[in-house]
């Protein structure tokens, strides 16, 4: 298995075969001329666009079950506005975005599974031939839907499962289900192992903290119980108190350093962000803000109800803040809990 740098994941043989199955000769070529406008701003140091992002990730729901303790939604610290992504404006923004994107990614903060039409989301991205992809806590996927979700076309699956036992799951995925998280697995694995769905690429996603950080093999072994591949993820915190609570004690788990009663990134943070040219993000109301590290759209860049995406894409608000990061990055709260630059899936057993 190897790193994808477009989606900072795990890439299978079926991943890659899903993801050329989306390319057309307009795609690829708009993603080379992103990546080509985004090499010469860093070297010039002055933003200009050429292309558009070649994945878009779009939020149906911020709302979640979950109390995960260090993630916004879950924790109660999000401010921005709670809803759900209106169906239609969700129609007009793939019909805009289509021709020229490799990707989408149905995910942002919330749980997309709430969203009361997810699955007619994946299937009207997947007729447009988009590689689409979702991340779950897998707490309304049964016997009832997995098939129905498979056969909506979903290409990439991330069911996050944070630890081998009841125990070490909960102390993270606070108000969570172990069982009724492994009993999606095995309703999906069914579907799977009756040719139903094949084409999807099941992963089981782990964020690597201190609780579950010796049940590493495990994880591996229940991942291919179900027919998935395992991601170990380094994960995000915000606090001195939950970098001492979550940090696991190996370091190539972990994207920080600490420093007595400090931590910081590992990444030297300079001044570029390829994300600004590749990778686009939409919340469910619209609001189109610079990526995913601003779960708050803190730095809202224009809103795409009833307006062209590609307009707000190239918009002075959105240039401006390619310029702020490309001038001083670290000025930029945001940006110092950052990943730009750094191996957020750690490699090893």
């Amino acid at each position: 298995m190897l790193v994808c740098p477009l989606y900072e994941t795990i890439m299978t043989l079926r991943t890659a075969a899903n993801l050329l199955s989306c390319l057309t000769a307009r795609r690829v070529s708009n993603t080379v001329r992103a990546l080509a406008a985004c090499i010469r701003a860093e070297r010039s140091g002055t933003a200009a666009v050429a292309g558009k992002p070649h994945t878009v990730t779009i939020e149906p729901t911020n709302l979640c079950n979950l109390h995960c303790p260090e993630c916004p939604s879950g924790s109660g610290a999000l401010r921005r506005r709670e809803g759900y992504m209106d169906y239609d404006a969700f129609v007009e923004i793939v019909d805009e975005i289509a021709p020229d994107v490799v990707a989408v990614q149905l995910f942002f903060q919330g749980e997309p599974f709430l969203h009361p039409r997810i699955e007619d989301m994946i299937s009207y991205a997947h007729r447009k031939r988009l590689f689409v992809s979702v991340s779950t806590n897998a707490h309304f996927i049964d016997e009832d839907n997995a098939e129905r979700i498979l056969r909506a076309g979903v290409d990439k699956l991330i069911v996050s499962l944070d630890g081998a036992t009841e125990e070490s799951y909960r102390s993270y995925r606070v108000g969570g289900n172990f069982s009724r998280v492994i009993g999606a697995l095995k309703a999906l694995h069914r579907c799977r192992c009756a040719g139903i769905g094949k084409r999807c690429e099941l992963v089981v996603q782990c964020l690597v903290t201190r609780g579950n950080e010796p049940e590493i093999p495990r994880m591996r072994a229940l991942a291919r119980r179900y027919g998935a591949a395992l991601t170990l993820k380094t994960i995000q915190v915000h606090s001195l108190e939950g970098a001492q609570r979550f940090l696991p004690r190996n370091d190539r788990y972990s994207r920080y350093v600490m420093h007595g009663d400090s931590f910081r990134p590992k990444s030297p943070l300079k001044n570029r962000c390829r994300r600004l040219w590749t990778h686009g993000v939409i919340t469910w109301d619209g609001t189109a803000v610079p990526c995913c590290f601003d779960k708050d759209a803190a730095f809202p860049l224009g809103t795409v109800t009833g307006n062209s995406y590609w307009a707000v894409w190239s918009s002075a608000p959105y240039m401006e803040f390619r310029n702020a990061v490309l001038r001083n990055r670290r000025s930029i709260t945001m940006c110092t809990n950052c990943t730009e630059g750094l191996r957020v899936y750690p490699r090893g057993k």
